[in-house]
């Protein structure tokens, strides 16, 4: 198994803070770059045979913790592209937007990249709901959209032929943790509690829910919260579920609030092994869970860390850390596959939907894809982490034996 230590608060020496000062720094230029200006300096400039490509990221709210390692990596990407010659001798000119966690300051970014950057292609985000209003807007220029990490499998029937995923779809993730909690944890009782606020948490423990009773499980008690506050009390959790005595407990949540979530669960005496989705991947839940965190189980797009054997991860993690100071996480991993498909897909094709459908086999940092029978959603594996004794370890990559419908 692969092993990486979970971000602490401890004392450090002066070089730690000398690297932390100079990340914070890296970080803060960033994002100031993207807040002043739309187009990205570090790639070439506006000319007119350069491919231009769209991106918005929530470099500022509640989604901020994945979208900016995203971001990050999805520049990193385009970087890269064009040091090997661009697409087909084209240069790639990436253009980035702070859509802040806000639907009203994303739909307005999509039309700006539309109408005034007259962007070939947008992409980007992690969040369903936020990526939808984008898409739409997309959509009615004619213009594709590829989302680096929301993962509803509803989103290509909500905006038909122009909305594709490159992650996979909550169905499989959570089909994946079902079977997981069935076969490897003998789970046969299952609590699930959801943030009911958010379209992802919502569909994420639909589809455990369906997998984990047709694989012969029962759900013994559900709890619903409604996130943002990042502070749940144990009424919160305990109501409904006292009596439940889980074998496992599912939780679907916001990124931002994740953390308090599963505090909240341990401090209301519940122990039994907790199993959340990609959400789950951020600094944010290392960062408030603590150093001493056990037994907590997460879907995610790929293990990402120091201790992987793949070369192409390890190069990866190498060049994003002397670009940004920070290792990277599966979000990164994800806007970076984003950025290389669409490459991918409009070096194989004039048209970007044809392009897309021919990538088949293509080996990313988060896993193999491939587009099969016109889905808009890649066939793609789902890794398993485990937090245990506060380090992060990789158990593997799985499959489902069964995928939920959408």
């Amino acid at each position: 198994m692969k092993k990486k230590k979970m971000p602490q608060k401890k004392e450090s020496d002066g070089r730690l803070l000398f690297v932390l000062a100079g990340a914070v720094i890296l970080a803060a230029v960033f994002i100031a770059a993207i807040i002043l200006t739309s187009q990205d300096d570090s790639e070439p400039a506006n000319t007119t045979d350069a491919i231009r490509i769209g991106a918005i990221y929530n470099l500022n709210g509640s989604q901020s913790s994945l979208d900016i390692p995203s971001a990050q990596g999805a520049r990193l990407a385009a970087r890269e592209i064009n040091e090997h010659g661009g697409v087909n001798g084209r240069p790639v000119s990436l253009i980035l937007y702070d859509g802040r966690s806000n639907t009203t300051e994303i739909t307005a970014a999509a039309n700006r990249l539309v109408t005034e950057d007259r962007v070939q292609v947008l992409l980007g985000m992690s969040d369903s709901d936020m990526v939808l209003p984008a898409a739409q807007v997309a959509a009615k220029s004619g213009v594709v959209f590829v989302t680096s990490g929301a993962t509803s499998p509803l989103l290509p029937a909500q905006v038909p032929g122009y909305l594709y995923l490159s992650c996979f779809g909550d169905n499989t993730q959570a089909a994946v943790a079902a079977e997981f909690a069935l076969s490897d944890l003998n789970a046969t009782r299952a609590v699930v509690i959801t943030d009911s606020s958010m379209e992802y948490p919502r569909l994420l423990s639909r589809y455990f829910t369906d997998r984990f009773t047709n694989g012969g499980g029962t759900i013994t008690g559900t709890v619903q919260y409604d996130g943002g506050s990042g502070n749940y009390s144990f009424a919160h959790i305990t109501s409904g579920v006292e009596n439940a005595h889980p074998d496992i407990v599912f939780v679907a949540c916001g990124p931002a609030d994740c953390g308090a979530v599963i505090r909240a669960v341990r401090e209301a005496g519940i122990t039994a092994p907790i199993i959340g989705g990609d959400s789950f991947d951020s600094s944010q839940l290392a960062d408030s869970v603590g150093p001493d965190a056990d037994r907590i189980y997460y879907t995610t797009h790929a293990d990402i860390s120091t201790s992987s054997s793949d070369r192409n991860v390890s190069a990866f993690i190498k060049r994003y850390y002397l670009e940004y100071g920070e290792e990277p996480n599966a979000f990164a991993a994800l806007g970076y596959d984003a950025v290389n498909i669409v490459a991918q897909a409009m070096t194989a094709s004039g048209d970007l939907r044809e392009g897309l459908a021919a990538i088949q086999g293509y080996d990313g940092l988060t896993g193999t894809i491939s587009y099969r029978n016109l889905s808009q959603i890649p066939e793609k594996s789902v890794t398993i982490m485990e937090i245990k004794n506060g380090m992060v370890v990789a158990i593997g990559e799985r499959m489902p034996r069964v995928i939920p419908a959408p």
